[in-house]
């Protein structure tokens, strides 16, 4: 099975060869429960620093994946431990899979926009997409005193699995589809940037 640094080594790689430019890679570790979580930010070659119109990937990576990694699948988890909800298949089998959460941000001015610019961003990305992976699209905002709407975040979302019973990771086909998406939301003519 992969290890943690196995499975972001494979993916900063895909996404350098798919033209990406990562940036803000950072790795996180819950000291109490050794949960890590790995996150990262790239865009297209050409995008202004600061872009609002970037991807973020990020994967969570639990103890029990970590003693598996390093242990092997034989090893039982310890007498006692309760497994969360999803580590198991239906078989009853601990999962060998990860999930990468992909989000793509963009620009979003005002909230009387969210609807237009949902379906925009929607469409866009369900035209480059050969999978079934539907983008749920969220707005963060916050209602000032005197009631007017502020929107701090615009993405659009999914989650991409990862088988992790292999020896390297075929992570090319997702990087050259977030480059795809990134160069599309660019290219769209509905955010002010433009490559």
């Amino acid at each position: 099975m992969l290890t943690y640094e196995d499975v972001w080594d494979d993916l900063l790689a895909a996404m350098e060869d798919s033209g990406l430019e990562p940036f803000e890679v950072q790795n996180f570790i819950e000291t109490s429960t050794c949960l890590r979580e790995f996150r990262c930010y790239c865009q297209v070659p050409g995008a202004s620093a600061g872009s609002e119109i970037r991807a973020e990937i990020a994967f969570v990576w639990d103890a029990v994946q970590t003693a598996r990694s390093v242990y092997g699948h034989e090893a039982p988890p310890p007498s006692g431990f309760r497994m969360a909800p999803g580590f198991l298949s239906r078989d009853g089998a601990m999962a060998d899979a990860l999930e990468l959460e992909i989000k793509y941000y963009f620009p979003a001015k005002d909230f009387e926009s969210a609807g237009f610019l949902t379906r925009t961003v929607q469409n866009i990305i369900m035209g480059i997409v050969d999978h079934r992976n539907f983008p749920e699209v969220n707005f963060e905002i916050s209602v000032a005193p005197d009631q007017v709407v502020h929107v701090h975040r615009a993405y659009a979302f999914y989650r991409w699995p990862v088988p992790l019973n292999t020896e390297r990771l075929e992570l090319a086909p997702l990087c050259r589809e977030i480059a795809r998406v990134l160069q599309a939301l660019h290219h769209s003519g509905h955010f002010e940037e433009s490559l």
